[in-house]
């Protein structure tokens, strides 16, 4: 079975904020993390119910899951939702931020 896979708003926001700051010191580790960062987006295609839950998930009013990119101290949290035949990125965070609230999340994602 194979799924879409459709990023939000707020998501999109944080992958280019995150692409800014690694291009103001390297543009080709910044092009390097996108190229991996969309990768690990297709790969969510083929069986994204692999990923664990999120630590969000206790509250989160859905089932939320998490997708880890990168290594040691340069690794990404990749939230997402799988509804139906489609995989909803909500959020690309560094993984030593802050977890997220409730109102962190928006009905309109």
């Amino acid at each position: 079975m194979s799924f879409t896979v459709e990023i939000t708003s707020p998501a999109l926001t944080e992958i280019e904020e995150t692409f800014e700051y690694l291009a103001r010191n390297s543009r080709p580790v910044a092009l390097r993390w996108y190229q991996r960062l969309r990768a690990a987006f297709e790969s969510l295609q083929h069986h994204p119910e692999r990923c664990p839950l999120a630590p969000e998930d206790e509250w989160y009013d859905g089932i939320l899951r998490q997708l880890l990119h990168g290594k040691r101290r340069h690794v990404y949290r990749i939230l997402f939702e799988v509804r139906e035949q489609t995989v909803y990125i909500l959020r690309v965070r560094h993984g030593r931020q802050e977890l997220l609230g409730p109102d962190d999340f928006s009905d309109d994602e």
